[in-house]
């Protein structure tokens, strides 16, 4: 799917477009005396903009127009362009999603909608699609590529190959989304095969972590696109070197940015781009979208021009877009307006004054309508609740090596999940755990050893995957989730078993959602997600101070993660390493392959 410049023009139009740009007649839109970056030449230079109804007509000379914008203190630069997210992670609708950063000056994105897919199938791609259709700012839909990611969980539903070549070159389609499964495209699996070989000629988004030497250039020989996944410098130059357009990313969980941003130079500016992947409105609310990457770059001591252009131009052309990302005439009247924290320097960074999406002024108060479109009662359509899942009995999370009498007071070596603030790659720990009565292991409070369970939450399997993590320093309760990637089973960890099941509990009478539970069982905080279990449709400000209450609830239980309930969810992502947790057990990922739990059972 290719947008060329100027390509929704008719004839009639386009006569209107060159009389405008000759000042034969005034344009819709004239901003006036800006200062206007050129993302070809690389510098900005002070002229007016002048727009006829979604497209830039005419740049640098004088012009009038119906309504002018007096932009003398002001910098336009191209809208700017998240080219990797799961709008679901934002916890909201994409009409909410717009609703909170369209303001901050994303004006396109680029979603895989592989969370509510994992849930729903087909129908949740179709929803995905039908939710962006009529929006303001344009979300582009990169088809799940992996559903489910992997054999070792349980998902709501799957897509084979024929599944997803029926959505090849609908509107609305950018390509396929994020390849997940690694192994199998380097050992040549024939269904991954044909999912590759079906979407040649379009965008093939990547998600390669660690990935390097060989195996890196037989996964690009498949023709994947590009990676979010690089944690270093290293392996992200390693990946442009060979051709990948590498994604920034600084999400709530995942935070890259502070890392990757040197790469930005006037040369590698056209084929980086940035990415938020998972973030939730709180941090929009409070630190910003893709604004929030620009401003760590500039406060790095990137020059405005390369990150500007990275943001806009870059993630547009590393996509196939040519109708966007610059400010020039004929293309798409994407505009920020921004000016300098400080007058002369962009060494603090830039605010957003204005956001111009398709040659329309933005309006905030005017955004709420938008969720009239696509809400509650538009959700995907199926016959089955959110949580789907037998009756459970705290014993069910028990972990046991036998019931045996010689077993108490022993040690026993266990894998133990490392959570890595900031990461979603985590350790592979091995650590002693002390068998306690009937040759059950809990959690060791004292050395920040917690339960962890994946609880099945689609077709009542009654599958939990048990282990233990250390990392959430939690000193009483649990917390529990609906959302865990990729399959989004229910994710909890907490410090007695009495306790994960009453969270799980929890979840599950709301039918979806995030839940904080004290050390009674008590719940001190949720939030309902009543579409897929992943979701609402509520405003975001609401959604952003749900979350601060969640937070708030987590700290007071001991948790010091800044991003609790995130780094939850990607502890059950069988394809980031190192150690994760399925409803089918412990996953080895740099083996691919299940894990035993104890180590050494020669008891």
């Amino acid at each position: 799917m290719m947008h060329a410049k100027a390509s929704d023009t008719t004839p009639e139009l386009l006569a209107k477009r060159v009389a405008a740009a000759k000042g034969q007649k005034p344009a819709d839109l004239v901003i006036k005396n800006v200062q206007t970056l050129d993302v070809f030449g690389g510098d900005f230079s002070v002229g007016d903009i002048a727009v006829l109804g979604n497209t830039i007509v005419g740049v640098s000379e004088t012009y009038s127009g119906a309504q002018e914008i007096d932009g003398s203190e002001l910098f336009a630069v191209p809208g700017f362009i998240d080219s990797h997210v799961h709008i679901e992670s934002s916890l909201m609708t994409p009409s909410r999603f717009q609703e909170s950063v369209l303001p901050r000056g994303t004006t396109t994105a680029f979603w895989d909608p592989h969370e509510v897919a994992n849930v729903h199938g087909h129908v949740g791609v179709r929803w995905a699609l039908h939710s962006c259709a009529n929006l303001l700012m344009d979300v582009l839909v990169l088809i799940p590529s992996c559903v489910p990611a992997t054999n070792m969980e349980t998902s709501g539903a799957s897509l084979s190959a024929l599944d997803l070549a029926e959505y090849r070159g609908q509107k609305g389609v950018l390509g396929l989304a994020e390849f997940l499964n690694v192994p199998g495209v380097l050992f040549g699996d024939s269904e991954v095969s044909q999912k590759l070989t079906d979407y040649a000629g379009t965008i093939r988004d990547g998600h390669s972590p660690m990935l390097r030497g060989r195996d890196l250039n037989a996964y690009l020989c498949a023709g994947i696109h590009g990676c979010h996944e690089c944690t270093s410098a290293d392996e992200a130059r390693e990946k442009m070197r060979k051709g990948m357009h590498v994604l920034i990313r600084e999400g709530s969980c995942a935070k890259d940015a502070h890392t990757l941003l040197p790469l930005v130079t006037p040369y590698s500016s056209s084929v980086l781009a940035l990415c938020s992947d998972d973030r939730n409105p709180l941090d929009v609310a409070q630190e910003g979208h893709i604004d929030h990457i620009i401003n760590i770059a500039l406060k790095q001591g990137v020059h405005a021009e390369d990150i500007f252009r990275t943001a806009s131009f870059g993630a547009a052309r590393s996509y196939g877009l040519f109708d966007r990302g610059v400010l020039a005439p004929g293309f798409l009247a994407d505009i920020c307006l921004v000016k300098q924290r400080y007058k002369g320097s962009w060494a603090e960074g830039f605010e957003v004054v204005h956001v111009i999406k398709k040659g329309r002024m933005v309006n905030v108060a005017d955004l709420a309508q938008y969720a009239n479109g696509v809400g509650i009662k538009d959700r995907p359509q199926t016959n089955k609740c959110n949580i789907n899942m037998p009756a459970l009995t705290p014993e069910k999370f028990c972990v046991s090596v036998g019931s045996r009498a010689a077993l108490f007071g022993k040690k026993v070596p266990c894998r133990v999940i490392g959570v890595l603030p900031k990461k979603i790659i985590t350790d592979a720990l091995l650590l002693e755990m002390e068998v306690g009565v009937d040759g059950v292991i809990v959690s060791d409070i004292s050395r920040d050893i917690l339960k962890i369970a994946v609880v099945e939450r689609h077709h009542k399997t009654g599958n939990v995957g048990l282990g233990f993590v250390q990392g959430f320093t939690l000193k009483k309760g649990a917390i529990a989730a609906s959302i865990g990637h990729d399959s989004h089973n229910i994710t909890v960890v907490g410090c007695s078993d009495a306790c994960v099941m009453a969270a799980v509990d929890a979840v599950k009478r709301c039918d979806g959602g995030i839940v904080v539970v004290d050390a009674a069982g008590k719940v001190l905080a949720q939030l309902e997600l009543p579409i897929a279990g992943l979701m609402t449709d509520s405003p975001p400000i609401v959604v952003a101070e749900a979350l601060r209450a969640l937070k708030d609830a987590a700290r007071k239980i001991g948790c010091v993660l800044e991003e609790p309930f995130l780094q939850l969810s990607f502890l059950a992502l069988p394809v980031i390493p190192n150690l994760k947790i399925t409803d089918k057990g412990l996953v080895d990922v740099v083996k691919f392959g299940f894990a035993d739990l104890i180590v050494d059972e020669g008891l």
